[in-house]
């Protein structure tokens, strides 16, 4: 297999092309009446990931216990080599399909997203805690984490915050601040208290540019804009109205007229 990517800094394309993709404007239609026919995105949806799920762990389980060489995958790699290459890939295909189906599949994906959460801390408890080697989380610091996970973690919350943060203005707002205060104390910790366990020290301002320039930056650039252009597009809704009114016509005659 080859080398993981050295940091989320070198994939500002997949950044930039999921917001496209997620974004209010990019919605696809609801679910067809019951004399329609099946629009061919949804025929899509239902087929696309299940054959790309089926097809990585193909892969996968020939590389380890068959030595399909054209996989790429050996036994000598462990899962914090896959983890690598395949959790980005899988957030960019999966978000698509989550925006266009979250409301007809709500308790669905509450289920799949429990058991991803689920499966995840029984692999960092095995893997730090068990000794479960082939997991290879051992040695791997907060730092190491922050390069995996940061952009495809950002990448996935853009649409639930494109979808909510008007009517969750006050619990994203919270969240964030949680968010900063945490990190805040793991700086403080990590380069003056000795934490280990965070691998900051010896991390120079480079360092901390490359790691969060792409998975930060420009998802919030990107949000901005978009958030810009939905409060635009709100303030001429209203303007519509108001301007189809007779007095409202007749007022700029006669503002014309004088």
């Amino acid at each position: 297999m080859g080398e993981p990517p050295a940091t989320a800094s070198a994939r500002p394309e997949a950044a930039a092309g999921v917001v496209s993709s997620v974004t209010p404007s990019a919605a696809a239609p609801g679910p067809t009446t019951p004399g329609e026919p099946e629009p061919a995105a949804t025929a899509a949806i239902r087929w696309v990931l299940p054959i790309g799920i089926v097809a990585l762990c193909v892969s996968v389980v020939g590389g380890y216990g068959f030595h399909w060489a054209w996989t790429g995958v050996t036994g000598r790699d462990q899962l914090w080599d896959l983890l690598h290459v395949i959790v980005l890939p899988i957030v960019l295909a999966t978000l698509p399909i989550w925006y266009r189906t979250r409301e007809r599949w709500m308790v669905e994906w509450r289920i799949v997203l429990g058991l991803i959460g689920g499966a995840f801390a029984i692999l960092v408890v095995g893997g730090y805690g068990l000794g479960w080697d082939w997991t290879g989380f051992a040695g791997n610091t907060l730092w190491d984490w922050l390069e995996l996970l940061a952009l495809p973690l950002v990448i996935a919350s853009l649409p639930l915050w494109f979808t909510t943060h008007t009517r969750w203005e006050g619990r994203w707002r919270r969240f964030g601040l949680a968010l900063l205060a945490g990190f805040v104390l793991t700086v403080v910790g990590g380069y003056a208290l000795g934490w280990g366990w965070t691998g900051y020290e010896g991390n120079t301002l480079w360092d901390w540019l490359r790691l969060l320039l792409v998975p930060f930056v420009l998802p919030a650039s990107l949000a901005w804009f978009a958030a810009r252009e939905e409060e635009v597009r709100s303030l001429r809704r209203a303007a519509e109205p108001a301007a189809a009114l007779p007095g409202h016509r007749v007022a700029s005659g006669e503002r014309s007229l004088s």
